[in-house]
Formats: C-alpha cells, sequence, structure tokens
C-alpha cells in the first residue's frame, strides 16, 4: 500500500478542489478471475467546474504518462439516484488501474478517484 500511495498519480487532484480528502483500503477481497487481495487509494473531492472539465483535466494528466483510457461511462446511475460520469485508464508497468467518478450535487460538482494495483 504504501508505494502505491507514493505513485503521483494517487494525489492527483482537480485544481482549486475542496473537501478534499484522501482514502485508503488497507486491502480488499478482488473478485474476478485474478482473486486475491488488492492496494487501493485515492481521493474525493469537490469543485465548482462542471463533471467534464474534471475528466478533461485528469486525461489530460494522465495520458501522456502512459495510461490507456479502457472505459468511458457517461450515464451510470448512482446509488443516489444522482447521473454520474465513469472514466478508467489501464497502466500495465506497473499494473494500475485508475477510475474516476464525477457527479453533480446541486451547484457543485462531487469526484472520487482510486489507483488501484493489479496482479
Amino acid at each position: 500500500m504504501d508505494s502505491l500511495s507514493k505513485e503521483p498519480e494517487a494525489a492527483l487532484t482537480y485544481p482549486g478542489s475542496t473537501d478534499v480528502s484522501a482514502h485508503d483500503y488497507p486491502g480488499r477481497v478482488q473478485f474476478g478471475l485474478d482473486g486475491g487481495d488488492v492496494a487501493v487509494t485515492g481521493i474525493s473531492a469537490t469543485t465548482m467546474h462542471s463533471q467534464l472539465e474534471v475528466i478533461d483535466f485528469y486525461a489530460n494528466a494522465l495520458e501522456p504518462g502512459g495510461w490507456d483510457q479502457t472505459l468511458d461511462n457517461s450515464g451510470m446511475l448512482l446509488s443516489s439516484g444522482a447521473r454520474g460520469h465513469s472514466v478508467l485508464w489501464w497502466k500495465a508497468k506497473p499494473k494500475l488501474s485508475y477510475a474516476v467518478l464525477v457527479w453533480a450535487d446541486g451547484e457543485t460538482t462531487k469526484y472520487r478517484t482510486e489507483i488501484e494495483a493489479r496482479r
């Protein structure tokens, strides 16, 4: 986990964000073909900018560093009933995935990032 939190992208925050908080998961069970525990870290924050501006910031920050976008879901239904925009990037060396979820909450935009070590 310590090495994952030292990845430059682990604390990547949209400029001017407020209510920024880090979230770490000390290990969780990853169900699927690879199974086992994985390390996950990321942030949650709020901004006054649009969902698209937040997504564009992350794309422009990640893709030059070797991250490939693998998923873009602009109509994700959240448990709160809000519609969110989820984007996923993949990096082969080291094997990492990076997810950004953005949604509107009244006049503000909230977002959450997760960087996850993969086997």
